[in-house]
Formats: structure tokens, C-alpha cells, sequence
């Protein structure tokens, strides 16, 4: 279990005081999980440290970024030190997660966590175009460190910090994880496409799994059918890419939103039960209206 300290030779792990950031809050999460009693200091004066304590985010050595000689993720991006870190110890720490795919998983974590930590840290910040304030990681973060007229030691709100951070962590492996598994039994079933559907018979992430699919019929997919966590049926159309919110196929207009026996007497399908209003998903109470469905999507020529 994590300690902390404000005696710095007591400390195996040493990283900066004052406010603290994803990049400092994750590294101490994650480095906690590899040494064995784990105790950090949060310091200004990292050179008091003892010779075997691992130091981060200050001090510019290895796994530092502050210095000239940081170095590049890529042509745009520094690594941050919880990069710096997950590179060197990251493969090792998942041997112990039961996987189907052990690079596939240090990937997927890597992309999907790691890199925008190292974005936030570096002031790399994605562009959003919505009539509200994105709250995002570091926002998530930086709301434990104390407020001005809060009379807390800030230390005790950083192992806050890092204990939501070992959650949120946590959960990204067991979903990256999942999806891997996902990945694997959607591949079995891609070559089953018949009409431009795909049927699956459970419920599971399957976008991934096909455009990044090597099979020629994976290219032949456009409504995916599966069932619904909620009872019945889900039909939702494929997008034109990875990235992309734009459908391959959609609804007629004149139905999208509807539902229950307005979309019954609507389109003359008994069991349909409900059509997102931008057409990404509709629901059917049985397989047969599920599949009437898919073919109204096929189609429509709007």
C-alpha cells in the first residue's frame, strides 16, 4: 500500500510538491504497483533523495521531460514521465493480466491512456468544437488539488488523487482487455456477412475488430445486428471510417426518432421498437424484425 512521506530519505519514489497533474498523479499510481513497499515524497529538492529512490517529473533525469533533451513520442509529442515510465516497466507489469494478446493490450493502453497524458503534461490539448467546457483528465485531477481557502495538506488530497487514478486505470485494462477478447471472436464471425449483415450472437464492441480486420469480407459489412443489454435487439449501421460519426446506410428521414407502435404502423414492422433520431442505432423486440430492419437501412436511397 502506498505511503507518504515528507521526509525525503524515507521515500522510494520522488516526484515534485505543489500542484499536481495526471502526469505526476498516474506515475505514482502506476510505480506504486512495481516496487515493493512503496513510499513517495512530493520535493522541490530531489537531489536529497536516496541513490536507489526512482525520481520523476523533476530533476531531469530518465524519467523526466522538463529538460532540453527530453524525448520525442513522435515528430509532435514529447513522452511525459508517465510514458517515460510505462515504456520501461509497462509490458512487464501486464504479463500478470490475463490476456489473449499481451502487445495488442500495452498498445491499446498506451494510445488510448498513456498518449494523452503525455499530451496534457506537454500542453497538447485536443481541439473540441461544442457549446460547453469539455471536462476532461486533467480537469478530473487537477479538482483534488486543494482550493485556495481549503485548509488540507495537499499531500493527503495527491493520494486522493492516485487512488482514482488506480481505479480509472484499472478500468482501462479490463475494457482494452475485453475489446481485445472482443476483437478475436468478432474476426471468427466476419466471414459469416451475408447481405451487408453481420450478426453477432452476443453483445460486444465490434467497430474496431472490423475496420481493422484484414479479411476481404470485412469490407462487405455495413448493419451490424446483435442483442441488446436491454432485451431484444440492436441494428446499427457501420460508420464510413474508424473515426468517423457519418453511416454507411441510414433510415428515411421521416422515421428517424420514432418508436414503439409510431414506428410499428411507420414502417409496417411488427416488433420494431425504436430508431434513433440520427439513425446510429434502432432496436427490434425479435430476430426477424431485427433482420426487416437492417434491410429497411439497406434500401433506403435517401
Amino acid at each position: 500500500m502506498l505511503k507518504i512521506t515528507k521526509e525525503i530519505k524515507e521515500a522510494n519514489l520522488i516526484t515534485h510538491s505543489g500542484t499536481f497533474h495526471p502526469d505526476d498523479v498516474f506515475s505514482t499510481m502506476f510505480m506504486s504497483r512495481i516496487i515493493e513497499n512503496p513510499v513517495v515524497c512530493r520535493t522541490n529538492t530531489p537531489e536529497e533523495a536516496n541513490q536507489n529512490a526512482i525520481i520523476y517529473d523533476i530533476g531531469y533525469g530518465e524519467f523526466d521531460h522538463h529538460g532540453p533533451n527530453a524525448r520525442m513520442r513522435n515528430e509532435e509529442l514529447k513522452y511525459c514521465s508517465f510514458g517515460l515510465l510505462w515504456e520501461k516497466y509497462g509490458y512487464e507489469y501486464l504479463k500478470q493480466i490475463e490476456t489473449e494478446d499481451i502487445e495488442m493490450l500495452f498498445k491499446k493502453i498506451d494510445e488510448k491512456l498513456i498518449m494523452q497524458i503525455d499530451g496534457i503534461d506537454n500542453g497538447v490539448f485536443p481541439k473540441v468544437e461544442a457549446p460547453y467546457k469539455l471536462t476532461d483528465l486533467d480537469h478530473v485531477i487537477d479538482s483534488f488539488n486543494k482550493a485556495w481557502n481549503e485548509e488540507v495538506d495537499n499531500d493527503d488530497n495527491f493520494i486522493m488523487a492516485v487512488n482514482v487514478a488506480s481505479s480509472i486505470f484499472d478500468r482501462y485494462i479490463l475494457r482494452e482487455n475485453a475489446k481485445i477478447t472482443a476483437a478475436k471472436r468478432v474476426e471468427k464471425e466476419i466471414p459469416n456477412v451475408k447481405d451487408n449483415i453481420l450478426f453477432l450472437n452476443e453483445y460486444m464492441p465490434y467497430s474496431d475488430a472490423i475496420f481493422e480486420s484484414t479479411l476481404r469480407e470485412a469490407k462487405d459489412i455495413k448493419v451490424v445486428i446483435s442483442p441488446s443489454n436491454r432485451g431484444g435487439y440492436n441494428i446499427k449501421p457501420m460508420t464510413i471510417s474508424k473515426d468517423s460519426k457519418e453511416l454507411v446506410v441510414n433510415y428515411p428521414e421521416s422515421i428517424r426518432g420514432l418508436h414503439n407502435e409510431e414506428l410499428v404502423n411507420a414502417c409496417n414492422i411488427k416488433g420494431a421498437r425504436f430508431i434513433h433520431i440520427s439513425g446510429f442505432m434502432s432496436a427490434a423486440d425479435d430476430l426477424e424484425s431485427a433482420y426487416e430492419m437492417a434491410k429497411l437501412l439497406l434500401e433506403n436511397k435517401e
